[in-house]
């Protein structure tokens, strides 16, 4: 679910990152690809790791907690760093991409969000559990990687 997102913020910011840091338009996939996978990561850990309500309060319009800061700002240098070491970009661009897409998709999943109720958690459990499945489906895969 969050891949399709994904491509509505490619669509949204792609030209506007394309404009502003001079990116080859051939690796505009990949980049978002690494936004998404990155984004993805970091909030599936903490609603693993049971810190559920800070990710609830960064997609929310509520100010960030220090939970949502620490989590917005992990997104954020890890979009950076595999950006760089994935892409080969300079740290400047990458940045930069990172200063445009990661708030623009935490605006999207909070809109999403927001069409439930404030301790209503589906449509994050949708985004980042697979389609539905939910974080126990996510959960589920990463112990059986695990007991292999």
């Amino acid at each position: 679910m969050i891949e399709k997102l994904i491509g509505s913020l490619k669509s949204e910011v792609g030209g506007q990152i394309l404009e502003q840091t001079k990116l080859p338009s051939k690796n505009l996939n990949k980049v978002f690809s690494i936004i998404g996978d990155v984004t993805k990561k970091e909030v599936t850990g903490k609603m693993l790791g049971g810190d559920l309500s800070s990710v609830m309060n960064l997609f929310s319009n509520k100010p960030n907690n220090k939970g949502a800061d620490l989590l917005q700002g992990n997104i954020v240098s890890g979009v950076v760093s595999n950006l760089i070491s994935k892409l080969g970009l300079s740290k400047d661009m990458s940045n930069k991409i990172a200063q445009i897409a990661v708030p623009a998709l935490i605006n999207m999943i909070t809109n999403k969000n927001s069409k439930t109720p404030d301790d209503d958690a589906s449509p994050l459990n949708e985004l980042f559990g697979g389609g539905g499945k939910g974080i126990a489906s996510v959960a589920k895969g990463l112990l059986g990687k695990f007991l292999k």
